[in-house]
């Protein structure tokens, strides 16, 4: 009857769909439900993936980036070293710092480099415009380098600002260097920058060594020399690269290091 008359019919239909209508949407609700909350929690889970993936690769930035800003910070201690390295008459090799002796008292490390790359004992080593200390033993691997503040270790020097010369002579890890054999009418007072003097030529002239501290002054009545404390101007804590200096005499004779590593400051 309705495919023959359907428009007659069309009312009964459309009531009859709307009747029915609740049914087909029970019957069809949890096939929604299902396909809704599955779709949700697979969002959910490779939400969680993505999240956990971004977190890994932040940590592995992170990295890279404090890896970064060591490579940087060494850079830069590496830059202002060769800009105050000795020029044109000396060739310079940097090592590294990889063992410091226990003994709280001594100033004694040891370098990543030996009589292989040239090193010979009694070799001048400096922190940039600074005077770290000299060479004491050679290996062919390795190198043992007294620090100025080792209480064995004594250097000749000389006031920047007055010209007065004496002996510097070191005390130890953490402790101030002694200045001696000034006399009792010296005119040091605190702040006074004592370099290398170049007596004994050993220590090439005109490099820092420490400077006076507050109070560091001492005129005892009846002394004929003053007593003086100065800050060793190298800071040996934090310290971790060095140059190794070979001198060059004018007809360009000398023994130098092995290529490889070595820098020459023309």
């Amino acid at each position: 009857m309705d495919n023959r008359n359907s428009k007659a019919l069309a009312p009964v239909r459309t009531l009859a769909t709307m009747m029915v209508y609740p049914l087909l949407y029970g019957v069809d609700f949890p096939q929604r439900a299902y396909q809704r909350s599955s779709g949700f929690f697979s969002a959910q889970r490779q939400l969680s993936d993505e999240n956990l993936a971004l977190k890994q690769q932040v940590q592995t930035f992170s990295a890279q980036q404090q890896d970064l800003n060591k490579v940087h910070a060494e850079n830069q201690r590496l830059r202002a070293m060769l800009n105050a390295a000795p020029r044109e008459t000396h060739t310079f090799l940097m090592a590294e710092i990889f063992k410091v002796a226990q003994d709280p008292v001594r100033g004694l490390v040891t370098l990543n480099k030996g009589s292989r790359d040239g090193v010979k004992e009694s070799q001048v080593v400096l922190d940039g415009n600074k005077i770290y200390g000299q060479v004491v033993s050679v290996t062919p691997f390795d190198a043992s380098v007294m620090q100025l503040i080792d209480r064995e270790h004594s250097i000749p020097v000389q006031n920047q600002r007055t010209g007065e010369r004496g002996l510097a002579n070191g005390h130890g890890r953490g402790r101030p260097i002694e200045i001696t054999n000034l006399p009792a009418s010296s005119t040091v007072k605190e702040g006074d920058v004592f370099v290398s003097s170049g007596l004994g030529g050993l220590f090439p002239a005109g490099y820092e060594i420490a400077t006076v501290l507050p109070k560091g002054v001492e005129f005892k009545q009846g002394d004929l020399f003053a007593t003086v404390w100065a800050m060793p101007s190298v800071d040996y804590e934090a310290v971790r690269e060095v140059l190794l200096v070979w001198e060059k005499p004018s007809d360009d004779t000398a023994i130098q290091p092995p290529a490889g590593g070595v820098l020459d400051a023309r």
